[in-house]
């Protein structure tokens, strides 16, 4: 089994996070650190460095990790790659499409591997609902509504986080996570976006919001606001198909619910769900449609025969007979599906590096798509006083 070892540059709070997180693997070893924080030396068996440039000279590392605040990410990336190493970009992959374009061209010209941490693409719930969804168990997508209340209690005023020439705005430095989610779940792609900013007494910038249609009707909206204390802290995915609704729970999914038209076949299909609990399995014919109000003048005996065996949804008629209600549960915590997520990411980039032909399942291209989108609704939502 070949051996990987592992430099990470930005070894603050998430850093030592991801160092905790690989240390399980078999087949890496984290070698070096680098932050210009003298105090984050783990004064262990580590080569620790206050210069990133002095890293990525070391002949034992091959492979780095970009966890330092989002603008520096594309100089580092680049200079990277340029000494021979492969790269894991901390989200997101900059905070401006040209940086981010100028990463994808490094890549080319060197031939390095590089990916984005966008580790929500390996959790069982999304794998789940992505590869449920590719088959047309659900239709076809048409909205999503993420809202999404983060805390500011561990964010002081003076915090990269509220610079937007360091951090680049919630929309790029936190909700690319999401909309990168989207793009997981679709193959439609942006077609038309707007956003709205607020700032909190005209200087930090908390509340944001992003609406997103897409080229086959698709239509996302983003709310994300950090500015209360964390016992509030809570996310909420609503995903809206034509044949299902489905809710997800937390930042990081950990369980969801499920209410779907379906048929033999495509039933059996949910059986991927991760923890699938099933709570109601109802013939349609016994499910009152209650779309209409009693005297509306519709022959409802004559509805309930139409759809008996088939229900028109989207402008297509669907072969259906049933309706399913159920749950579903990763059955893990959150810090451990975080975890297990980040090191899948790194296990897919050691995949790409041993062997040529494996494709990436988080692309540069995948983190520039969210970025575009990311950055575009920033410029819509500030003021024209406020920084871009």
């Amino acid at each position: 089994m070949a051996w990987h070892r592992i430099g990470i540059i930005g070894y603050g709070g998430f850093g030592k996070f991801l160092h905790h997180s690989w240390n399980q693997l078999s087949d890496v070893e984290i070698v070096a650190m680098a932050d210009e924080n003298p105090s984050c030396d783990p004064d262990g068996n580590y080569k620790f460095f206050r210069r990133w440039s002095d890293l990525l000279r070391d002949a034992d590392v091959d492979i780095v990790s970009i966890a330092t605040p989002p603008s520096s990410h594309a100089g580092i990336a680049c200079a990277a790659m340029e000494c021979g190493v492969n790269v894991l970009i901390e989200k997101p992959l900059a905070t401006s499409v040209k940086d981010a374009e100028r990463i994808i061209a490094v890549r080319e010209k060197t031939g390095k591997k590089a990916t984005v941490n966008y580790m929500m693409r390996f959790n069982p719930l999304i794998e789940s609902l992505a590869l449920l969804g590719a088959s047309g168990v659900f239709g076809e997508l048409f909205r999503v509504d993420v809202e999404n209340y983060a805390q500011d209690g561990e964010l002081p005023p003076d915090h990269w986080f509220w610079n937007p020439d360091i951090g680049g705005g919630i929309l790029i430095e936190h909700a690319v996570h999401f909309f990168d989610l989207v793009d997981s779940l679709t193959d439609q792609r942006p077609e038309r976006i707007t956003g709205i900013c607020h700032s909190r007494s005209g200087e930090r910038e908390n509340e944001v919001l992003a609406d997103i249609l897409y080229d086959n009707g698709l239509i996302a909206t983003h709310y994300h606001s950090f500015s209360r204390p964390g016992f509030f802290e809570e996310t909420s995915i609503r995903l809206v198909y034509d044949l299902a609704q489905i809710e997800l729970k937390g930042w990081i999914p950990l369980s969801g619910r499920i209410r779907v038209l379906v048929n033999s076949q495509t039933g059996k299909r949910l059986e991927a769900l991760p923890g699938l609990a099933v709570e109601e399995n109802v013939s349609i014919d016994q499910i009152e449609d209650v779309s209409r109000p009693e005297g509306w003048g519709t022959d409802r005996r004559r509805t309930a025969d139409m759809r008996k065996n088939s229900v028109r949804s989207g402008g297509k008629t669907y072969p259906v007979d049933r309706m399913i209600t159920a749950s579903f549960s990763a059955g893990r915590s959150k810090a451990e599906l975080y975890s297990e997520g980040v090191r899948a990411v790194l296990q897919d980039l050691v995949k790409a590096v041993e062997k040529p032909g494996h494709r990436l399942r988080v692309t540069l291209e995948d983190g520039l798509s969210s970025l575009r989108a990311a950055a575009q609704a920033t410029r819509n939502g500030r003021s024209p006083s406020q920084p871009h």
